[in-house]
């Protein structure tokens, strides 16, 4: 991941991930303008918006578990709910390598 001057915590990453779908799928979605001498504005707003993404680098999306406790999303190999702090059970080996 990007060593930028910003940190998130693992919930605000879900959600910012999900933003940036959000966004890339409403750009996707947006017409083109057709401006025969410049570039349109859609293209500028296409490489404006990978240029976001790839300083963001968000990396792919970690594997979550559900807190049988308090039902948040937790990490895989969490030993803890970051919500509720209910211990989580262990899970197998193979569990962890489908998540």
């Amino acid at each position: 991941m990007n060593n930028l001057m910003m940190s998130f915590s693992g919930a605000d990453l879900v959600r910012l991930r999900t933003l940036v779908t959000a966004v890339g799928k409403e750009i996707a979605l947006a017409p083109g303008a057709t401006a025969a001498k410049s570039p349109s504005p859609r293209t500028a707003l296409d490489t404006t918006w990978s240029s976001l993404v790839d300083m963001l680098d968000l990396g792919t999306e970690p594997g979550t578990r559900e807190c049988p406790s308090c039902k948040h999303p937790c990490a895989v190999g969490a030993s803890r709910c970051g919500h509720c702090w209910a211990s989580l059970p262990a899970l197998k080996a193979e569990a962890k390598l489908t998540a």
